[in-house]
């Protein structure tokens, strides 16, 4: 088989030398566009290149009535002329005919031509190609489309109408990551605009839609972290008592909280600490509070009434640390509310922690914060961050009750599992990725 490669202006120009240099039997193997550089500074130049081949030998013949004869030859993309089909083809097998007859045969049939067909299949392949690229850039539109499609859902979920939004695309998208981890809309959007209008003043531009979205989210994250305010640990002071009341709904985990500063302050600030409980109505929390002063070896008081409190805190005189549990019940219990208040009032210089679960649903952590106002807490303490997933709501509790964050309790371990609060920290949970 001889092949060769041809260069034309044309598709009719390449077919035509083919045919002049490699005769009608030669077929196309392929074909394909190339640009070649004009010389003397002219445009480039679009040639077709068309490979093409032929065989040297001539096919051997092959005997008469052979099988292969009842199957259809395949089909070519090349310049010879298909095989006669039908009784032509059969009057070929015919046993030749005499001599007489053979004086006036019959005319042959006029040639096939093979150019229509050809420019038919060269368009059909460039329509192909063409439509391999338009389904590529629909399948990217596509998947773009979906994606606003999940932000706008989102938008609309969390009640904020889509129309309201005037952010570039760099702060929109970092609105939907905001709503989308429970943070209030409102909130949500009053940061990205104040972000943006900061961020644009810092690098002296007014264009909001060319702000780098990368750099928008640390800026952001900055932001969130001066909204969120932090106090610092209980402090232990030589010669003084420092008493810490833990306050807040049930099943917040303030008993295990109570354990965890008193390990801490235990174990590695080698301080001596007492434990006190208000909680006489669930004999499971007195029990619990119980094997934790066994095991890190600690008194613990239970306080029945005022009296027994104030006694507990003359006994208790030479300790550096004395963290007091309370009750926990529903928050629209005023009546047991005003009682814990009474024996608070016995305490006046304590540090009063209200504890809350981050899995409590934003508006419950609105209300319940609302009603534990009457005991005045001075700090607050966020629960159970493991077992929740959005941390939005931690936010608006901190702007709603304008009280600082004193820990984060992370899980059940005692005390590993309790961290001091910082406003990084709480900006991470709420706003991820990226560097700062």
């Amino acid at each position: 088989m001889r092949v060769k490669t041809f260069e034309a202006a044309s598709m009719q120009e390449a077919l035509d030398t083919i045919k002049k240099e490699m005769g009608e039997e030669a077929f196309i193997l392929s074909t394909k566009t190339k640009k070649k550089a004009g010389g003397f500074g002219l445009r480039e130049e679009t040639l077709i290149e068309v490979t093409a081949a032929t065989d040297d030998a001539a096919p051997p013949a092959k005997a008469a009535g052979a099988e292969e004869l009842k199957v259809a030859a395949p089909l070519t993309y090349g310049l010879r002329p298909a095989l006669e089909s039908g009784p032509a083809r059969a009057a070929a097998s015919q046993p030749a005919r005499p001599a007489a007859q053979a004086a006036h045969p019959a005319p042959p049939p006029p040639p096939m031509d093979l150019q229509p067909i050809r420019r038919e299949l060269l368009e059909i392949k460039g329509a192909v190609a063409a439509l391999k690229d338009q389904e590529t850039k629909n399948t990217a539109i596509l998947r773009e489309l979906d994606e606003l499609k999940g932000m706008m859902g989102r938008l609309q979920k969390q009640g904020m109408p889509p129309s309201q939004l005037a952010l570039p695309p760099a702060m929109l998208s970092l609105y939907g990551d905001l709503v989308s981890n429970d943070l209030e809309p409102m909130l949500a959007l009053r940061l990205c605009e104040f972000a943006q209008r900061s961020l644009m003043e810092q690098e002296g531009h007014d264009d909001a839609d060319v702000i780098d979205p990368e750099k928008a989210r640390l800026f952001l994250r900055r932001v969130i972290a001066d909204y969120i305010p932090v106090a610092s640990p209980i402090q232990l002071e030589p010669g003084k008592t420092q008493v810490a009341v833990l306050v807040g709904p049930t099943g917040v985990g303030k008993t295990t909280t109570l354990a965890k500063l008193a390990a801490y302050a235990q174990l590695h600030l080698k301080q001596k600490v007492a434990l006190v409980t208000l909680d006489t109505y669930r004999l499971a929390a007195v029990d619990q509070l119980q094997e934790y002063a066994r095991i890190l070896q600690v008194p613990l008081h239970v306080a029945l009434t005022v009296e027994d409190l104030r006694s507990a805190m003359r006994f208790y005189q030479d300790r550096s640390l004395v963290l007091v549990d309370t009750p926990g019940h529903s928050p629209k219990d005023e009546t047991m509310l005003a009682q814990l208040r009474t024996f608070l009032d016995e305490l006046p210089n304590c540090e009063t922690h209200l504890v809350l679960s981050a899995t409590t649903k934003p508006r419950d952590l609105a209300e319940i914060a609302q009603r534990y106002e009457a005991l005045k807490p001075t700090r607050m303490i966020f629960t159970k961050l493991d077992e929740t997933s959005t941390y939005g709501p931690l936010l608006g509790t901190l702007v709603r009750v304008k009280r600082p964050l004193s820990y984060l309790a992370t899980g059940q371990e005692v005390p590993e599992a309790l961290e001091m609060a910082t406003s990084r920290r709480v900006a991470d949970l709420i706003l991820p990725g990226g560097v700062q």
